[in-house]
């Protein structure tokens, strides 16, 4: 015979569900009922915060850059130097030399434009190598 300790006594079977067992489950899916909505409602105003706080950090970037830029505008040097590359302008007395590839015109701020009447060199696929050569051989005098 096994000997138990005092004040513990041996029950047999042990119970299933019990009264309290069931109030617990009970509440505990209430809370959840109860408290998934404004939840839910707190993390989706903290995404949102964390969203707008990101924007505002890019937007402080491109405010910085656009002021940087804006300076650089003030300077006769820089203006002189943009009107040279992007307008082609040049001062008395300089030399100017345009390069231009095989089939391109000059055109404004760097931008050459194709010559629709110049002969195309071929490149790329086999079949656009082919109809190089057939339009290089027409053109051929």
């Amino acid at each position: 015979m096994i000997k138990l300790p005092r004040g513990l006594v041996h029950r047999g079977k042990r119970q299933g569900l019990t009264g309290r067992a069931i109030a617990l489950a009970a509440v505990l899916i209430l809370l959840a009922v109860v408290l998934a909505p404004p939840a839910h409602r707190y993390l989706a105003a903290r995404n949102s915060l964390s969203q707008a706080e990101h924007q505002r950090q890019d937007d402080q970037k491109q405010l910085a850059d656009l002021k940087r830029q804006l300076a650089q505008w003030d300077d006769p040097a820089y203006i002189e130097a943009q009107a040279r590359s992007r307008l082609q302008y040049a001062m008395p007395g300089d030399t100017v030399y345009v390069v231009l590839r095989p089939g391109e015109k000059p055109g404004l701020a760097g931008q050459p434009q194709h010559d629709r009447n110049a002969v195309q060199v071929p490149g790329g696929t086999w079949n656009e190598r082919l109809w190089g050569s057939v339009l290089t051989a027409d053109a051929s005098p």
